[in-house]
């Protein structure tokens, strides 16, 4: 609506009216956030423009778009600029959605009205009362879930032996988030059988909550406790443990078996409905010697079954033998060890050891006793051959049996086998003793040698002998090239030995002071260059012609010679021998010109 205001002015000396209409407006309005929220209170906000006109403003607001209340009435101003406004609203319900909207209105009689808002207020926390856990005759832990709704909170749970409850648990924090929360209280002191009731309840600011009544009975399993076994023989044991009934009728049976599955049960024993332990035991028969056995106790009642720990026993029998590593091992020497178990009887040991596994010595005989339980045994060998492999064993006896140990190995140190050569040059074409000796000394033994020639990249078998007396063997061997000889006994390896070829070269006279030369082996030295030498008065060798060699290894000089008698020889340089040879000479001849 629009009103119309006059305005007039006065000229000099008369009264003249001039009335101008001016039209007022109505005051603008926002209904602003809500700046504050609890379970009875809000803070709500807006602004209002009064637009030139003294205005004044409230809040209305209810369950509904209806409102129903209003806030006090604030002047905002006659200005024509928005005017900030609040007002803190009390009274309302927790947990309950509340409209509101900002009105004002202006001296001229103008009314506006803001936007409708909606603002919930703080719950009070959800209680969810769960189940109990952990039930034995005396004690349970009750259990539930807490949302605090956004408010601080706290919890208790109250229990007793009828919904009356009667009793509660220590209040605890649950914090003011706004998920569940699992909580739990234990509870002791409670009567074994006895029906009992409890709910969780949950308070803060925004009021209580009480979850469900739900109900538990203190009883609880049997408690069981399985013990060592005793008086063990080769046959029986006894079997022995604990059971404490928990107030229940309760019987208890032994279950046992050379597995952790057991399979065989002893029949039930009654062991009464008390509250404290109680030793129960049984003897059981027909056990093979030296067995390991597996065993628990198991007891049952109306609250449940009750299962000890697995234990283990070992009937006596056969001692247990264990055969450990050598130590100490030298050429001629070496500790064996291992472990032996009486298992309850008077027993012995000894090791065996030889070169096969058909051994062919011993020890000598120790005691190891009768106590139960492993026992280290060491047993030092002397006069063993070097370089060589033993089998060895521990065995133990006594009136239940002999046992054998796994069969176990160890090499002496230094070489099986030696290998020499009587020279380590070789002109091609001559043989070369290689010979050497075997750690055992043994006659008849089979050597086997081997030669990797220059440029090969394995050993490749050369040939057999057999060992004389004092284990001596020997091999005369030709080699054509470079050639690097092991020998092998038993398996094992020499050290290596290498044999270096000259080319084998003849000097030969012939006709009209012409000579001829022929290098071996014929073929790879066709092109390469021989030199014929001449020695001099001061013993050394000057080279007086040059030839490359046919391809059947040979040369023809023609040389001028100087009257009288020289001394020659034709001589092949390392260089041209190539790889695999060394250089190489003639023998020296005379000629007289």
């Amino acid at each position: 609506m629009r009103r119309l205001l006059f305005v007039g002015t006065l000229a000099a000396g008369a009264l003249v009216a001039a009335p101008t209409a001016v039209a007022a407006t109505a005051p603008t309005v926002v209904t602003g956030p809500v700046t504050a929220v609890g379970p009875t209170t809000a803070t709500v906000s807006g602004s209002v423009n009064p637009n030139g006109t003294a205005t004044t403003s409230h809040f209305e607001y209810g369950t509904s778009i209806a409102y129903g209340s209003v806030t006090a009435t604030t002047s905002a101003g006659s200005g024509t600029t928005a005017v900030a406004t609040s007002a803190n609203i009390t009274g309302l319900k927790p947990g309950t959605t509340y409209h509101y909207r900002l009105v004002a209105t202006n001296t001229a009689g103008m009314t506006s009205r803001g936007a409708d808002g909606i603002l919930t207020t703080s719950s009070a926390p959800v209680a969810v009362t769960g189940a109990a856990s952990a039930l034995t005759s005396t004690t349970a832990t009750l259990n539930g879930t807490v949302n605090p709704n956004g408010r601080d909170t706290t919890w208790y749970f109250d229990y007793g032996t009828s919904t009356s409850y009667g009793k509660q648990t220590p209040l605890k924090d649950a914090g003011a988030g706004t998920d569940a929360v699992p909580v739990s209280a234990g509870v002791t002191g409670l009567t074994t059988g006895k029906l009992y009731h409890f709910r969780l309840v949950a308070k803060s600011d925004a009021g209580t909550s009480q979850g469900a009544d739900a109900t538990f009975v203190p009883t609880a399993a049997p408690a069981v406790v399985t013990k060592p076994a005793s008086s063990v023989t080769d046959t029986e044991a006894k079997l022995n443990g604990t059971v404490n009934p928990n107030g229940q009728a309760t019987t208890a049976t032994f279950e046992y078996g050379t597995t952790a599955s057991y399979g065989t049960k002893t029949p039930p024993q009654n062991v009464g409905s008390g509250s404290s332990a109680t030793g129960v035991s049984t003897t059981i028969a027909g056990l093979k010697p030296g067995t390991v056995y597996h065993f628990r106790l198991v007891a049952t009642s109306a609250a449940g079954t009750g299962t000890g720990g697995d234990q283990t026993f070992t009937t006596s029998g056969p001692p247990v033998v264990t055969t450990g590593p050598a130590s100490g091992i030298g050429a001629n020497t070496a500790t064996l060890t291992g472990s032996v178990d009486p298992n309850g009887h008077s027993t012995s040991w000894f090791f065996q050891y030889g070169m096969t596994t058909a051994y062919g010595a011993k020890t000598s005989s120790k005691s190891a006793g009768s106590a139960r339980g492993a026992k280290a045994v060491t047993a030092p060998l002397a006069g063993l051959t070097p370089g060589t492999t033993y089998h060895y064993r521990l065995v133990a006896t006594s009136s239940a049996g002999t046992v054998f140990g796994a069969d176990a190995v160890f090499t002496t140190t230094g070489p099986a086998v030696t290998i020499a050569a009587a020279a380590r040059i070789v002109v091609f074409g001559r043989g070369v003793l290689l010979s050497g000796t075997i750690s055992s000394k043994q006659t008849d033994q089979q050597v086997v040698v081997f030669a990797q020639r220059f440029g090969s990249a394995s050993f490749t078998s050369k040939a057999t002998t057999l060992t004389g007396a004092g284990g001596e063997w020997s091999l005369v061997v030709r080699p054509t090239v470079h050639t690097t000889y092991k020998a092998t006994w038993n398996g094992s390896p020499s050290s290596t030995v290498a044999i270096s070829v000259r080319p084998s070269i003849s000097l030969r006279v012939l006709t009209g002071a012409r000579f001829t030369t022929r290098v071996a082996p014929n073929g790879p030295f066709y092109g390469r260059i021989v030199q014929l030498q001449r020695r001099r008065a001061n013993g050394t060798w000057l080279t007086i012609a040059r030839k490359r060699l046919s391809r059947f290894s040979t040369a023809v000089f023609h040389p001028k010679l100087p009257r009288g008698r020289s001394t020659l020889r034709v001589a092949m340089s390392v260089n041209q021998t190539g790889p695999g040879y060394l250089g190489g000479f003639s023998r020296s001849v005379t000629f007289r010109r």
